[in-house]
């Protein structure tokens, strides 16, 4: 069912893609086609960076015609990559370590996007739920069971002391009016979501209260670029160049995220937020851009973008490990490869900043 409902989604993004014309770049015909996954339902302002490549032609300049799929959250980004669906996704760790660990998920991160975790457990600002431990009993909504929420929502139940699979339990209550709902009528006693979600729920008025999370949960490593073993050894250039594009595309919204916001908007412009006040919506976006874009960096990386620590994914497999999510422990080089980051780096970044400053946003209003 998975394939199937994947093989429709692809087909309806390549009948639906729109090809930009590019002066000076080569004909899309002549570019080599590549599937990106999005783990999420709906591509929005959170993913400005990969939105941008594609817009402004990065990808197009390093020979390649990426189509964005959205898809119904992190795991089944992992599965379809590992399956041959799709050359890169973008997942965030969980069940995709789980899947390296047993040999089920042939794939590798090869590029880091984020580097503080994302997940967090979220209730009405009057839930009687203060702490992690009170979750006993309870119901946490989730976008969908393939959302990587889940796994987190297991592992902050285990760091509390819980039994996740006896303790709590999940339901999948999408994204948007729908998730809002859910909580309103109390469907759910709290929520497994994401930053950029939940500020998007704030806007929407649902304002919820984050629980506390122990600060070594708090700053594990989070989604990354990953690609099959065998594109990782047969396909560097590809590999490269898209995480290339992805980069100047993350430089592009950091120099100027009103631009990239509305960029991202024009391209899907079920993203854009409902406010009627157009500057009202505008700020909206950006806080939601950067907050996001604010965790795709790291003191510990400097200038490298994209760089993955091994100090830190090793604490992720251990954390995962010791909550008992993963069996066994798995071998860091087994899990990220670091090979492509210098290649990736070269590029003329002050160039992409100062063209990005230079964007005239009324033009794209």
């Amino acid at each position: 069912m998975l394939k199937v409902a994947f093989g429709r989604r692809l087909i309806w993004a390549a009948a639906s893609m729109i090809v930009i014309g590019l002066g000076g770049m080569q004909s899309a015909s002549a570019l080599e086609k590549v599937r990106l996954l999005i783990p999420v339902r709906n591509i929005d302002e959170a993913f400005s960076p990969f939105v941008v490549a594609k817009q402004k032609g990065y990808f197009a300049e390093e020979g390649y015609d990426v189509t964005l799929i959205a898809v119904g959250g992190s795991n089944e980004s992992a599965i379809q990559v590992s399956a041959g669906n799709a050359e890169v996704g973008a997942a965030s760790p969980g069940e995709a370590l789980v899947g390296i660990q047993s040999g089920k998920l042939n794939i590798r991160y090869f590029y880091g996007l984020y580097y503080s975790n994302i997940w967090s457990v979220a209730v009405l600002p009057d839930s009687p739920i203060k702490a992690l431990t009170d979750l006993k009993g309870k119901k946490l909504g989730v976008q969908s069971m393939g959302s990587a929420g889940t796994t987190f929502g297991r592992a902050f139940a285990q760091a509390a002391g819980l039994d996740p699979e006896k303790d709590i339990s999940f339901l999948p209550i999408g994204v948007g009016a729908q998730a809002v709902t859910s909580v309103r009528q109390k469907l759910v006693d709290g929520v497994v979501y994401w930053d950029a979600a939940l500020a998007k729920f704030k806007f929407s008025g649902l304002d919820l209260r984050e629980l506390p999370v122990p600060e070594h949960l708090r700053s594990l490593p989070d989604v990354g670029l990953l690609a099959r073993n065998e594109t990782i050894s047969k396909d560097p250039k590809m590999l490269t160049g898209i995480a290339r594009a992805v980069a100047k595309g993350y430089d592009y919204s950091m120099a100027n995220p009103e631009a990239a916001v509305l960029i991202t908007w024009k391209a899907y412009p079920e993203a854009r937020s409902k406010n009627p006040d157009a500057a009202a919506a505008l700020r909206e976006g950006v806080t939601v851009n950067q907050a996001r874009l604010g965790i795709w960096n790291s003191p510990k990386i400097g200038d490298k973008h994209g760089t993955l620590v091994d100090a830190d994914w090793s604490r992720l497999i251990k954390f995962f490990v010791d909550q008992k999510v993963l069996p066994a422990a798995v071998p860091v080089d087994h899990v990220i490869t670091d090979q492509f980051i210098k290649d990736i780096n070269t590029y003329d970044r002050a160039g992409i900043i100062a063209a990005a400053k230079k964007e005239d946003i009324s033009k794209l209003q």
